[in-house]
């Protein structure tokens, strides 16, 4: 008799308690393993392309007092599409509170598209019908906006920067740009996420430089502007030290008449 037809008889001899017990523990063998794959594969709230990632922390009703005016540091990152997650870094952000807000190119943020509220960040998603905007907070009254544009992107918008390592240095990346045409000058923040050492910043051919730095809790920021007089592609080598982690924090490429193009970063290359 073959081993499938003796298995069979087997089984039609088994009693319904019996045969309830073996499904219930082939139900278990089988479930084991796929709880584990959706515990190590759980969804983020975080954007992937987050250059500065808090432990995570959900909306609670604790208020932190704050200890003077509210501050926006990074607006982490500076674009998005419908349904990404942003982070505010700041200080003396309190809390959620029905006197604070979060407010989107002049519009609250609703409680539904908060994520986290600390004294030191708060995480929102973009609304839907969500539109480019300056990024403000109202704690208990007092407002502040942070000084970057935050853009609306979706697959349309094709004008972008990029970090591009180099396959020779670790520590070496060139800034490339794609579709930059009709932007005049490129205003970026780079971000020296660990604040030790110098970047050595040097334009490319063709590219007019100037810098400042801005020294902030998080980091150290590198404010560049870059004038644009021919579609470039190669804008601007970047040198880091060792174990330092550079990003772009913000890029603002605008127009002979002051008007802003939206604008991204390719998330594989926010930083390097």
């Amino acid at each position: 008799m073959k081993f499938s037809t003796r298995l069979l008889h087997w089984f039609y001899k088994l009693s319904w308690k019996k045969v309830i017990g073996l499904s219930a523990f082939l139900l278990m063998v089988i479930m084991v393993p796929i709880s584990i794959q959706v515990a190590n594969n759980r969804t983020r709230t975080k954007s992937e392309a987050a250059l500065i990632k808090p432990s995570p922390e959900a909306i609670t009703t604790k208020f932190e007092t704050p200890q003077g005016p509210p501050k926006i540091y990074l607006v982490d990152h500076f674009f998005g599409k419908v349904g990404d997650s942003v982070l505010i870094h700041g200080e003396n952000l309190g809390g959620l509170h029905q006197q604070s807000s979060v407010i989107l190119s002049g519009k609250k943020i609703s409680e539904e598209n908060l994520v986290s509220w600390t004294g030191k960040y708060i995480e929102f998603k973009v609304p839907a019908n969500a539109i480019s905007g300056r990024v403000e907070i109202n704690i208990l009254g007092q407002r502040t906006s942070w000084p970057g544009m935050f853009f609306v992107v979706d697959n349309a918008i094709q004008t972008e920067i990029n970090l591009i390592k180099s396959g020779d240095d670790p520590n070496e990346a060139i800034l490339t740009g794609t579709n930059l045409e009709g932007g005049k000058e490129l205003l970026m923040w780079l971000l020296i996420i660990n604040n030790d050492g110098e970047l050595k910043l040097t334009a490319e051919p063709g590219v007019n430089m100037t810098q400042t730095s801005i020294n902030l809790p998080l980091g150290k920021i590198y404010e560049v502007r870059l004038g644009l007089s021919n579609n470039l592609v190669q804008l601007l080598k970047v040198v880091k030290n060792d174990n330092q982690a550079v990003g772009i924090a913000r890029a603002e490429l605008s127009t002979n008449d002051g008007r802003l193009i939206p604008m991204k970063v390719n998330p594989l290359y926010v930083s390097f």
